[in-house]
């Protein structure tokens, strides 16, 4: 394990660790990306770090700018320069080949990094646990009416000139939560990029998708939703009986299943 401590492009700090094979790495890297108030030694990512490693793979877990539950005062845009800084992490170790997992709202992450940046060091994506589309996940958990009212009051405020101020967020199961305006438009207002059905379009390398069949956060045809729209020809979709949202109880299974996929993958294509 190597402690991590990386620096963006536009100058913001990320704590993450690495999982280092023992010997002779293999040519894969695998990142890690968490999901919304999540870090990067959340839920299953220890132990998929290290299972990882024990292969041959290089795996870091980096958190996010907008990690655990503080006050949420970024652009999810931003997220790109986050997972940017630490595929250039991994690249710097010598991988050249990354797999790119995320879970919960780690999925509109890694989606919208490769639909803006079409890097093509993504060899593979893996979407754990992914919620859809975030304004459609509060119209699920409080209805449209609701979900609109929260989505107006930022932009009264945006169009006030006070989008850097905080504003108390109902995220239902999840508790309550500060956003600026500015945070929560980039996820859910008209012009947010955050859209995984659109982005999962421009992935242009073969996809997992994950979901636990007794995960209550997330409706339950989001992995087939995301399957649909995906346009590789490459589309696995695997539901877990008894699995949570975070794969709590699962994490082996999922260790195992995700590490047979990149195995058959990278058998597939030399």
């Amino acid at each position: 394990l190597e402690q991590v401590a990386l620096t963006t492009s536009d100058g913001v700090g990320l704590a993450g660790i690495a999982y280092l094979p023992a010997g002779k790495p293999g040519p894969l890297g695998l990142m890690l990306v968490h999901g919304f108030g999540g870090n990067f030694y959340e839920a299953y990512f220890p132990y998929l770090g290290q299972a990882a490693a024990r292969q041959g793979l290089t795996v870091l877990a980096l958190n996010m700018r907008d990690h655990d539950r503080g006050a949420k005062t970024s652009d999810f845009t931003d997220n790109q320069t986050d997972i940017a800084a630490g595929l250039d992490y991994l690249r710097s170790l010598g991988i050249k080949k990354i797999v790119l997992l995320g879970q919960s709202m780690g999925t509109n992450r890694v989606l919208y990094y490769q639909a803006a940046s079409g890097d093509p060091s993504i060899v593979a994506t893996v979407l754990v646990s992914g919620p859809g589309d975030l304004f459609q996940w509060n119209v699920w958990q409080f209805g449209k009416k609701k979900a609109q009212e929260t989505v107006n009051e930022a932009l009264r405020m945006e169009a006030e000139g006070r989008d850097r101020e905080l504003m108390l967020v109902d995220l239902g199961p999840l508790g309550k939560a500060l956003y600026t305006p500015r945070y929560l438009l980039s996820l859910r207002g008209p012009q947010a990029r955050s859209g995984p059905y659109q982005n999962i379009q421009k992935v242009k390398n073969p996809i997992l998708i994950l979901q636990g069949k007794a995960d209550k956060l997330i409706e339950p045809d989001i992995a087939e939703r995301l399957r649909q729209a995906a346009k590789h020809p490459k589309v696995e979709v695997l539901y877990e009986p008894g699995a949570d949202h975070g794969f709590r109880r699962q994490q082996s299974l999922l260790a195992e299943r995700v590490l047979a996929w990149i195995k058959d993958l990278d058998r597939s294509d030399p």
